[in-house]
């Protein structure tokens, strides 16, 4: 039997119960899918629980009976007849005659990521740079610019009148930030921040050692950013940043940490943010790395209603930490992509979420 226990001291939990053992954990959100299994291993003769892919709670010895009644789906039998009613909805409903390993679960538990949108960077038209598939453009603020590479029309080396002009990070284009007042930005959130979700962005610093520090990836809370994806020159790392609370002039809090410097030059980083509501944590990728993940500070009920932001953040009562560099390849995903998935961003393709 698998139901969601009432609240206790603890808040409430799930809990799967079989042969006298019952095996309890993972938190219950209103409103949220979750994947539940209740396993029982004849061979250990041990019970377990595994909420959205997880181990949960510690498994306890069972001896379950022979059970010769119906299979059934939102109600249990108790000594004086039905009881336990679920209240909500059911599906993906599967019965297994065999141990379930741990690789299975997860892969039963996963949800595939929805793509929100990719904007590749590499044109603008009356300062409004389109997303792939038709979705909310961004619109480019003043000292942001759409640069373009060579047509290739000429080779250095063979002419010496040709100037040799630097190609895109990506494609045929991306975004030039001034470090001044230069940004992009959507009209609306792109992301839930209440919800799994995922953001990947390339980038490139233009100055190797920048005088203060500069956020690439923003999105505003009610009163303050819900989140932010910044460079600080005073230690050459890449931070996410968030808010101890949702309150205008609440202290920040550098959840995570990846040293990263580019000295202005080469072919930028590859950034991004995942954020897991099954598990509660949120991780910061360089390149395709994460050294590091903390308990989110994203709550469900935390409202999120401000546009994405390429290259700002709030500042006091305004707007600052403008990024001087460039820009490419923005994708947002509702979902938390898998580690493997994340070393597919930042190009001109989406990654292929097998």
């Amino acid at each position: 039997m698998i139901h969601a226990l009432p609240p206790r001291s603890s808040g409430p939990a799930w809990s799967f119960a079989i042969g006298g053992a019952r095996v309890s954990g993972g938190a219950p959100e209103t409103g949220e899918w979750t994947h539940l299994l209740g396993l029982y291993d004849a061979e250990t003769g041990k019970a377990l629980l595994y909420v959205n892919g997880h181990e949960v709670g510690t498994a306890a010895e069972a001896t379950p009976a022979e059970a010769a009644g119906a299979f059934q789906i939102g109600r249990a039998r108790g000594a004086a007849g039905y009881r336990d009613r679920w209240h909500g909805d059911v599906g993906d409903v599967q019965v297994h005659d065999r141990v379930v390993v741990p690789d299975e679960v997860a892969e039963l538990a996963y949800r595939k990521p929805k793509l929100l949108g990719h904007w590749s960077l590499e044109n603008a038209t009356d300062g409004v740079s389109p997303e792939q598939s038709g979705g909310a453009p961004l619109r480019l603020g003043t000292g942001a610019s759409i640069y373009r590479g060579s047509d290739d029309s000429c080779i250095p080396d063979l002419d010496p009148d040709c100037t040799y002009v630097p190609p895109p990070l990506v494609g045929e284009g991306h975004l030039r930030l001034d470090g001044e007042s230069g940004y992009a930005a959507a009209d609306g959130p792109v992301v839930d921040t209440g919800d799994s979700f995922t953001l990947g962005v390339v980038v490139r610093l233009a100055d190797s050692d920048p005088a203060h520090p500069m956020t690439v990836l923003s999105q505003a809370g009610e009163h303050t950013d819900a989140f932010k994806v910044r460079y600080e020159p005073s230690t050459h790392t890449w931070q996410l940043v968030m808010p101890v609370k949702d309150e205008a002039g609440a202290p920040e809090k550098v959840v995570s940490r990846i040293e990263g410097a580019d000295g202005g030059e080469g072919q930028g980083h590859r950034l991004a943010v995942v954020y897991d509501d099954a598990t509660d944590t949120i991780k910061l990728y360089l390149d395709g790395y994460t050294d590091a993940q903390a308990t989110a500070t994203l709550p469900a009920g935390r409202p999120s209603n401000g546009g994405l932001q390429i290259g700002r953040a709030q500042v006091g009562d305004g707007w600052g930490e403008y990024l001087h560099g460039d820009v490419d390849e923005v994708q947002a995903y509702a979902g938390a992509l898998r580690d493997d998935d994340i070393l597919g961003l930042g190009w001109d393709t989406d990654p292929c979420l097998c």
